[in-house]
């Protein structure tokens, strides 16, 4: 059997980039039923908020970050040395990066961090812009890997880099900046819900003690730009790798069978 696919960068990104306009369409109507309309919205707010886990919003992300792996290793492969290797240790990194987007496992290293920070304790500290402390390992995690990548950067085409620069800024404002100032919104909004907000608000489905966070527009605004940011900044990955396959004309071929 001869299985052959043909991708298009223009079609893919526009594939997903409406994709992206659905969901995010979707999440700000269950933003509008809480803070306008002050309806209860429970069972669409649990699949479609950008900002809970497990959801719709969720797996399309990680799905990104796989398939940003996916053609990492298929730039990688026929290429020798530096520039293998280079693509094959982002193509691993974006894997995990993908599993912890499905997973959640920095918020245990957030949770580990906090407690390092406190003496043992993850409350009774204030920790302003790194609230949401996951961000210092992995900060520290992305300045090792952009020394080993180093040479390979310089290797790279010079398009190619400048594609993968601005992808990764537009990625690491929403996944840093706009993450950090979300964390020193949220540790100054402490008031609890009034008894109309809680009345329709669905706080069971968010995070301990965190419900008040999403009656506040601006900390909703927030996450929404970091999370937008976040997953426009995988597309264009995407749409730069797909190009850079698409220019050289490159052949992906499928053979099932025993191989002899």
């Amino acid at each position: 059997m001869d299985l052959r696919l043909h991708l298009s960068s223009r079609k893919v990104t526009r594939s997903l980039l409406l994709v992206t306009a659905l969901l995010f369409a979707m999440h700000l109507v269950g933003v509008l039923c809480h803070l306008v309309l002050k309806k209860r919205v429970e069972a669409f707010t649990m699949l479609f908020d950008v900002d809970l886990e497990a959801n719709l919003p969720t797996y399309f992300n990680s799905l990104l970050f796989f398939l940003c792996s996916s053609l990492m290793w298929l730039k990688g492969h026929g290429r020798e040395g530096v520039l293998r290797r280079g693509w094959y240790v982002l193509a691993a990194v974006f894997f995990f990066l993908g599993i912890d987007e499905g997973s959640q496992i920095h918020e245990k290293f957030m949770f580990f961090t906090l407690r390092l920070l406190n003496h043992g304790a993850q409350t009774g500290v204030h920790m302003g812009w790194l609230y949401y402390a996951w961000v210092i390992p992995y900060g520290a995690a992305a300045i090792l890997l952009t020394l080993v990548l180093g040479r390979w950067l310089f290797k790279v085409d010079g398009t190619m880099r400048k594609g993968l620069f601005l992808s990764g800024t537009v990625y690491l404002f929403g996944a840093v900046f706009m993450e950090m100032l979300s964390g020193k919104v949220a540790e100054d909004l402490t008031a609890p819900l009034t008894t109309v907000q809680a009345g329709y608000m669905p706080c069971e489905i968010y995070i301990a003690d965190s419900c008040h966070l999403y009656v506040d527009p601006a900390y909703v605004t927030i996450y929404t730009v970091e999370e937008l940011c976040e997953i426009l900044g995988l597309i264009l990955c995407i749409h730069v790798i797909v190009r850079s396959l698409e220019l050289r004309k490159d052949v992906v071929r499928i053979e099932l069978g025993n191989h002899r």
